[in-house]
This record gives structure tokens, C-alpha cells and sequence, in this order.
């Protein structure tokens, strides 16, 4: 279900000013996710589909892309059928992903210009995490697949210590291969909360910047 429309960010699409466009449902619950309303997709929708194409049209110009986030976007029914309208009208789309539906990834992959797929932790905690059965065999498969779909993309990982310590994310960097992009992200605790109400702490922006330097890998969300 489309939800609601952010129509300015410098962060949310790399070297693009773009609208983000947020769907909601998604099949994981990660305790520590930062938008419960979309996930659990128990509030009504801000805007509608005639909305979001009427703004972009208005928007022509000012901004280059559009991202596609949730929630899981793969999972509503409303996206696909934008994306040949938002396509003809000359955006960019970046597509943000759990990476657990490859089948219809790969159908809309001809539309897309950049995808962003989270890596939630290394296989062993991986349906723990995200209290979904199965989770990290279909994730393998999309990282393998994204790696040659000859589009841009980014792998990343925000960064907790309730999930996270040297010896994990050295797993993952090794599982996703030396060079691949890959991003850290600082976990901060939102002020509305989070999926399953708790708090949860983070590694200090030193610590993380300089296993960032040893993973060779960006950072962000840093002070």
C-alpha cells in the first residue's frame, strides 16, 4: 500500500536530490526497526497514487529520482504500476529492499537505476533477527543476482551491538567479497521508538568510523 511521499531529500537516493515514496507492510520484524507504522501498515494512507504522480509532475526539474522505500516495496501491489509512469517522466529510481522477493525484483529490474538492499546480520542470526523462516536463503540469492544485474547498488548494514560485533560484520564483509559496496549505518534510537518498544544502545561513532577503515567500507549517520 502507498503511504506517504517525502518530496525533498539529499540522503535517501546517493548523488541524487529525489522524493521518497514510502510503502507500507513488510515480512520481517526486526525489534529495532525505525518505522513500525509501515511495517505493521495499521495507519491510513497520506496520500494516494494520483497524488504522488501530480506532485512528480509538478516536481520536474527540482529533482532528479525517486526512492522507493517502506516498509518493503516489493510487497504492495501499488508500486509496480508506477513505475513506467515515474520512469516516463525522466526520474531516476532507486529502489530500497529487504531483498526477500527476487522474482518480482527481477520483473521490475528494468525500471530501476539503483538498488539498496539491507544486510540485517550473518546467516546464523539471521531469522532471529528478523523473525522470518527462511530469510537469509532468499537474501543470498538476491545478493548474488544484484552483484551481476550490471545496475548500481549498495549493500548495508545498520550497526547495533544487541547484533553486531568485529568478528559478525568481518563475516559479512567476507560473504559479500572485498570491493562490493558495502555501508555501515550508526543505529540511533528514534524518539517515537521502535518495532518492539525497546531501547536499544549504540557503538560510538569512533568505533564504528574506524572498523569502517578496516572493512573498507563508508559510514554513515555519524555526527
Amino acid at each position: 500500500m502507498l503511504m506517504d511521499i517525502e518530496p525533498f531529500s539529499l540522503v535517501d537516493y546517493p548523488g541524487h536530490i529525489a522524493a521518497t515514496v514510502f510503502f507500507a507492510g513488510c515480512n520481517f520484524r526486526c525489534g529495532f526497526c525505525h518505522n513500525p507504522s509501515l511495517v505493521l501498515a495499521k495507519e491510513e494512507p497520506q496520500t494516494s497514487v494520483a497524488e504522488l504522480i501530480a506532485l512528480l509532475h509538478d516536481r520536474k526539474g527540482l529533482i532528479e529520482g525517486v526512492c522507493l522505500t517502506g516498509g518493503e516495496p516489493l510487497l504492495s501491489p501499488d508500486m509496480p504500476p508506477l513505475l513506467p509512469q515515474i520512469k516516463e517522466m525522466g526520474y531516476k529510481i532507486k529502489l530500497d529492499t529487504n531483498g526477500t522477493n527476487l522474482a518480482q525484483l527481477i520483473k521490475i529490474a528494468p525500471y530501476l537505476d539503483y538498488i539498496a538492499i539491507d544486510i540485517k546480520a550473518e546467516p546464523e542470526k539471521y531469522e532471529l533477527l528478523t523473525n522470518c523462516p527462511g530469510s537469509w536463503a532468499q537474501v543470498e540469492k538476491t545478493i548474488a543476482w544484484v552483484k551481476k544485474c550490471g545496475l548500481d547498488y549498495e549493500f548495508r548494514t545498520t550497526v547495533l551491538p544487541a547484533w553486531h560485533n568485529e568478528d559478525s560484520l568481518a563475516r559479512i564483509r567476507q560473504l559479500l567479497g572485498n570491493g562490493v559496496p558495502w555501508i555501515l549505518q550508526q543505529f540511533r534510537q528514534p524518539p517515537h521508538g521502535v518495532l518492539d518498544g525497546k531501547n536499544y544502545e549504540s557503538y560510538s561513532d569512533a568505533w564504528l568510523k574506524e572498523l569502517g577503515r578496516k572493512l573498507d567500507c563508508p559510514v554513515r549517520g555519524l555526527n
